[in-house]
């Protein structure tokens, strides 16, 4: 085979042929690269829908604690039998509004209407028997009083009579002796008369003490019969408060005792509510603090009250806080009806915070997912919290206003360098 001699010339042309070659391959490659790493996932990939996302804001920022609870009745009374029996007849039942005069239950007791006739005859032979020993008392004073008037007259006739005879002594037309007898007469008819005044008047006292321990007699006999009445009235019990049964506690055909449980009533009109504040939030409530009270009747009605009473002592993980409403409650509102209330325990003029992100706690570092390339994607940054609230927490350091963040639980890619947001 001949060789043929290539020129040099041709030889650098192939030569640069071979890096152009080579040069457009690696570009090839490069951006092959570049196109693959860009197809490739960032990280995770979550549904926009299935995200809680919250703006980071800056302004006044309220720290609350929230708190379930009923209203409860200020006043409770707990109706009682007043006379023993058996239940006739049981008139409400739990749910139903009475007033004072409602009847709840009838009983039934013979005994107590034989009782009252028995009572009211011992009263009226009583009172028959003052009567009569008025009469008697009074007849009897007059008889004294008639003696003393006969007294008084013959007393005063000898007197006048002796006082007569002492001017004819010294004429000597009468004598001595009839004088004397004449002043002795005058002097015990005086006697006589002094002696039937204090007759009288102990007569007198006499009567008013026997009048009174008669008229005592009868005010007793008067207490026992309408103890009587009472007791026989009590048969039918009534509420003696306007409200709601809250319980009704014996049936028909029952044995009660006096004293024995009939039903609960609930006032209406004197409502509170009882909140119970998870003891961990609890350390903050104080007297005073303004409450915003939902009432769950599905109207989202909403009424202000004051905390009023913070319990001393935790029960069940929870302290029991009353709150007093302020104003008219409405006509919604009644025993047992479920609320939720938020206390304010204090106002910072002007924080950062951001709505309370999941299992977030107040004074604790946290990592969130901060949304980045217009909400496309998600970074993790670590985030100090400063004062927590029933919603919201403030933000000391790792976020600020504007940014948005996941607020929801993030468990489902937590340890993610980035997390790609879909839709």
């Amino acid at each position: 085979m001949i060789d043929i001699a290539i020129s040099a010339a041709e030889r650098r042309s192939r030569k640069l042929k071979r890096w152009g070659l080579a040069g457009a391959a690696g570009l090839v490659v490069v951006l092959a690269a570049v196109f693959i790493l860009r197809l490739a996932p960032a990280g995770p990939s979550v549904s926009k829908a299935n995200l809680w996302i919250a703006t980071v804001k800056k302004g006044p920022f309220s720290v609350t604690v929230s708190a379930p609870g009923t209203l409860v009745p200020r006043k409770i009374r707990l109706v009682t039998a007043g006379a023993p029996g058996t239940i006739q007849e049981v008139r409400v039942e739990p749910g139903d509004r009475v007033t004072t005069t409602s009847i709840l239950a009838i009983l039934s007791n013979p005994d107590l209407g034989d009782q009252v006739i028995e009572a009211g005859a011992r009263l009226a032979d009583a009172q028959a028997s003052l009567i009569s020993q008025e009469a008697t008392l009074d007849d009897r004073l007059l008889t004294l009083e008639d003696t003393l008037s006969q007294v008084e007259s013959e007393a005063q006739a000898a007197g006048l009579k002796a006082q007569a005879e002492k001017g004819l002594l010294a004429e000597q037309v009468v004598g001595s002796l009839q004088y004397t007898r004449s002043r002795l007469t005058a002097a015990s008819l005086a006697r006589e008369v002094s002696l039937t005044r204090q007759r009288i008047a102990d007569f007198r006292k006499n009567q008013a003490a026997q009048i009174h321990a008669q008229r005592a007699q009868i005010d007793s006999l008067k207490a026992a019969y309408r103890s009587e009445e009472h007791e026989l009235a009590s048969l039918k019990v009534r509420a003696g408060l306007a409200g709601v049964v809250q319980s009704v506690a014996v049936q028909e055909g029952q044995r009660v005792v006096l004293g024995s449980g009939i039903a609960k009533i609930a006032g209406m009109h004197a409502l509170k509510a009882r909140l119970e504040v998870p003891a961990s939030e609890a350390a903050e409530v104080a007297l005073g603090q303004p409450v915003d009270l939902t009432l769950d009747t599905g109207s989202g009605r909403h009424l202000m009250a004051v905390v009023t009473r913070v319990s001393p002592s935790v029960q069940g993980g929870t302290v029991t806080v009353d709150a007093e409403p302020k104003g008219l409650l409405p006509p919604e509102a009644r025993p047992n009806l479920a609320v939720n209330g938020i206390i304010t325990i204090t106002t910072l003029p002007d924080a950062l915070y951001v709505e309370r992100p999941a299992y977030s706690a107040g004074g604790k570092t946290m990592t969130l997912y901060r949304l980045i390339h217009r909400g496309s994607e998600a970074v993790p940054v670590t985030v100090r919290f400063g004062r927590a609230s029933s919603n919201a927490i403030q933000i000391l350091k790792g976020l600020g206003p504007g940014e948005r963040v996941i607020v929801s639980d993030t468990s489902g890619f937590a340890g993610a360098r980035r997390v790609r947001i879909r839709g």
